[in-house]
């Protein structure tokens, strides 16, 4: 099991690894492998970079214009002595009106994580990576459905000084933690569980919630629960794909029902490299937001295995606002 690309529990990378290695202490080689994506750096070691970089607009019903939308980020990653170990640095991320699905401002560590994968698919480490908790908030965002995360996606992404671990059999997996959410927490030590079970398909399938023709037909029932005072409750999801299409929906209750949310997300690849996409939100809240529904169409478009563009389209009830948002994201 790879913690990094399957849960997002120790690893968490944000981006696709794509492996490039050369030979140590020869820079030549180093460069000629990094180039041609070949061979490793010495003996059983392993190194990788990989990189997103996202720029987009928002257009409101306002007419005001937000350009600038977007980030940068840069993610290493390599094996020595056993040990995998992976960091993804921020390069550059807006903050406030301008932040679309990556909340991160200036430049910070984003994730970072040592970890090791056994023989009998069992994995464990430590680092400060995104919680567990929510199916939506362990898929790369790379692989993410829509320009914006979900509103309880992004009011409930947790990260912390934590240690895990992970278990991968044939149809099930689950995968926890024991962590501090930076200082969040005054008992100072809090928990994440999550189980996932594979009623029919491939793990492979389940690692984005996008469609593409000839989806292998893939149906996966998870639950989590979490205790401490960001996440306390739990949350139940369906992620099912068939051949071009693809759907997920979520339950989520946490803080004794403060924060109740229904999450349906789904797309259909109408063309090779085209998709339509719908996202609807209900929450039910009791804290400043107050009851809301929140709706997303859009579609992506694949210029490469490594571009994407999306345009968006949100209608948003708390303001009675609708917002146009487009962007084009790349990866290496």
């Amino acid at each position: 099991m790879n913690l990094a690309t399957h849960a997002g529990l120790i690893a968490g990378t944000s981006v696709l690894a794509i492996a490039s290695t050369g030979t140590a202490g020869d820079l030549d080689s180093v460069i000629d492998g990094i180039i041609n994506d070949s061979a490793t750096i010495s003996g059983d070691d392993a190194f990788s970079m990989s990189g997103l970089f996202a720029y987009g607009f928002a257009h409101t019903d306002a007419d005001s214009y937000a350009g600038g939308i977007g980030s940068a980020h840069l993610t290493f990653a390599g094996e020595a002595g056993g040990w995998n170990w992976t960091f993804n640095y921020v390069l550059d991320g807006n903050t406030g009106a301008n932040a679309g699905y990556y909340t991160d401002g200036g430049n910070s560590m984003r994730d970072y994580a040592i970890y090791q994968e056994m023989d009998n698919g069992f994995s464990y480490g430590f680092g400060n990576v995104k919680s567990v908790f929510l199916k939506a908030n362990s898929v790369a965002e790379a692989n993410t459905l829509q320009i914006n995360n979900t509103t309880t996606g992004a009011a409930l992404e947790g990260r912390g000084e934590q240690i895990g671990f992970g278990y991968e059999a044939d149809q099930f997996r689950v995968m926890g933690r024991a962590y501090d959410v930076d200082g969040a927490d005054a008992d100072g030590f809090s928990t994440e569980f999550r189980g996932e079970f594979l009623v029919m398909g491939s793990w492979d399938n389940c690692d984005c919630f996008g469609a593409a023709a000839g989806n292998e037909s893939t149906l996966v029932i998870g639950a989590a629960t979490s205790s401490d005072t960001l996440l306390d409750g739990t949350t139940f999801d369906v992620t099912y794909k068939a051949d071009a299409l693809s759907v997920h929906a979520a339950m989520t209750d946490v803080l004794d029902g403060a924060w109740e949310a229904t999450t349906v997300q789904a797309a259909y690849a109408f063309a090779d490299a085209t998709s339509f996409y719908v996202s609807y939100e209900d929450v039910e809240s009791t804290g400043p937001a107050g009851d809301f529904d929140d709706l997303d169409v859009g579609i992506n478009h694949y210029f490469s295995d490594s571009c994407k563009g999306t345009l968006e389209i949100d209608f948003e009830d708390a303001n009675d606002d609708m917002t146009i948002q487009g962007q084009v994201q790349f990866t290496f």
